[in-house]
């Protein structure tokens, strides 16, 4: 059995098992993104550039009180500025975050206003850009996601979150201006916005 095709099932007996473990709900979730590239060599730099993104998710309430699980499937898009000024690369990603939040508990204020931390990975598939040669955008990349947030009358989801780079994103490939084998990471400050129905 490929890789793939395990994956699949385990994300199809996932979704069958979901119900039972708790509350599921729905949504649609959208955000902007300000983020750099930080290299492993101090050849070059990154400047903070702005992105995207866009898509579903599913909100999963543990039986535990206070605990959850949220996960999405989003299109982001993601972009940085080096250091000569000349280059603009442009990356377009799948990307997965699977977050465990804890909702801080406020018994008299739940329904109108429930604020919450989380904490969880986030993989990332790249299926476009726009890199020179030279340089190569890794095929997926791994980050870890801390953040907090708010839902408000239980339907309105807004979340401020840091992702850390685990993996490298680029890495520059030549051996122009001594930079061979240099690596990058993503470093992200996220906003985004949810609707649960």
């Amino acid at each position: 059995m490929s890789n793939r095709t395990t994956l699949l099932a385990i994300l199809v007996m996932a979704m069958i098992a979901l119900p039972a473990m708790g509350q599921v709900r729905l949504g649609v979730r959208g955000g902007v993104a300000l983020g750099e590239m930080r290299f492993d060599r101090d050849v070059i730099d990154s400047d903070n550039r702005v992105g995207y993104s866009g898509g579903l998710m599913v909100d999963l309430a543990m039986p535990v009180s206070g605990l959850g699980i949220d996960a999405s499937v989003m299109y982001a898009h993601r972009s940085n500025r080096l250091s000569d000024g000349q280059h603009l690369f442009k990356r377009h990603y799948i990307s997965i975050p699977v977050m465990v939040r804890y909702r801080l508990p406020l018994p008299a204020l739940e329904r109108i206003v429930a604020p919450m931390v989380f904490t969880g990975p986030s993989f990332s598939v790249l299926f476009d850009d726009n890199a020179d040669t030279g340089w190569e955008s890794h095929k997926t990349s791994t980050s870890w996601d801390v953040g907090a947030g708010v839902d408000l009358f239980r339907h309105i989801r807004l979340t401020a979150s840091y992702s850390l780079g685990l993996t490298r994103a680029m890495s520059y490939t030549s051996s122009d201006q001594n930079a061979s084998e240099v690596k990058g990471k993503d470093r992200l400050w996220t906003l985004n916005l949810a609707l649960l129905f």
